[in-house]
């Protein structure tokens, strides 16, 4: 698994989560087709503001990378 991914998940899982019952129910959905990303509606704030930080968009503005950071913050 990549470093960056790696890192996305554990910022993505709370400390009480186990790494290995997300990677698992993950592959689950996959396997049986499931579309957990289709809908928005389904994402917590940190969860969307987590996948603005690694965004191609961001990667070219320091800026909007940090407000972005900070946003993350203040929730």
């Amino acid at each position: 698994m990549p470093t960056s991914m790696h890192t996305r998940l554990n910022n993505h899982l709370s400390f009480e989560s186990s790494r290995s019952a997300w990677i698992t129910a993950a592959i689950r959905a996959k396997l049986e087709g499931e579309a957990t990303n289709e809908s928005l509606d389904a994402w917590t704030n940190d969860e969307l503001l987590q996948e603005l930080l690694y965004s191609d968009r961001l990667k070219a503005s320091p800026a909007a990378k940090e407000m972005v950071r900070t946003i993350r913050l203040l929730l």
